[in-house]
C-alpha cells in the first residue's frame, strides 16, 4: 500500500480489520484489535482545503532521528514519506482523549506563542523546553485540543504541533 492516498488506504486497512479512530485536515488514524496501543496514521503532505503543508511527517522524522525529544512528544515507531505521491504513513504509540484538553492545549499554545513573542503572556514552564524545539519561522503552530492527547500516566502529549508554510514545502519534502 506504499504510495496509497488516505482515501485509498482506508478500504484496504478496514479489510484487514483496522478501524478508523481519528481524522484531521491531513490524515486519518487507524488501530487494530491485535495491537490496540499502536496507531497507523496515513496522510497527505498538502491540504488544498486549508492551503497548508503538514508538518507532522517532518516532526515525526525529527523524533525518530533523535533531533528533538520531550516527554510531551509522541513515541514514533516508523515513518514512510513518499514526496512524489505526496503522502506519508506513520506507525506510532496510541494516546487517549481526556477532559481538560482545551485548557492544556491553550497552555501549550500560549507557551509557544510567548516564546516567539506573538503574545505577552508568561509561558508555562513545564512546556517551555518542548516548545522551544519547534521554533522555526517556516512553521505555523497547530496546537489545539484535537492535537493534545494523554498517555497512561496522565502526561499530555502534543501529537501534531506544526504545519509548514506552503512556500517551504520543497525544503521539507523534496
Amino acid at each position: 500500500m506504499h504510495g496509497a492516498t488516505p482515501a485509498s488506504a482506508s478500504p484496504a486497512l478496514r479489510a484487514q480489520g483496522y478501524i478508523q479512530i481519528g481524522r484531521g485536515a491531513f490524515s486519518k488514524a487507524f488501530c487494530h484489535a491485535d495491537a490496540p496501543d499502536v496507531v497507523i496514521k496515513v496522510g497527505r503532505l498538502y491540504s488544498k482545503r486549508c492551503g497548508l503543508t503538514d508538518g507532522f511527517p517532518h516532526f515525526a522524522q525529527r523524533l525518530l532521528d533523535g533531533e528533538i525529544h520531550s516527554k510531551f512528544f509522541p513515541k514514533i515507531y516508523g515513518l514512510v514519506i513518499d514526496a512524489v505521491a505526496g503522502v506519508f504513513w506513520c506507525i506510532m504509540k496510541r494516546y487517549q482523549k481526556r477532559r481538560g484538553a482545551r485548557k492544556t492545549a491553550a497552555q501549550i499554545s500560549t507557551t509557544h506563542k510567548s516564546i516567539t513573542g506573538t503574545v505577552r503572556d508568561k509561558p508555562v514552564g513545564r512546556f517551555r523546553k518542548a516548545m522551544e524545539q519547534l521554533i522555526d519561522a517556516r512553521f505555523i503552530p497547530d496546537i489545539h485540543a484535537g492535537n493534545v492527547l494523554w498517555d497512561a500516566k496522565g502526561t499530555p502529549i502534543v501529537i501534531d504541533p506544526i504545519c509548514i508554510t506552503p512556500r517551504y514545502h520543497e525544503e521539507f519534502y523534496a
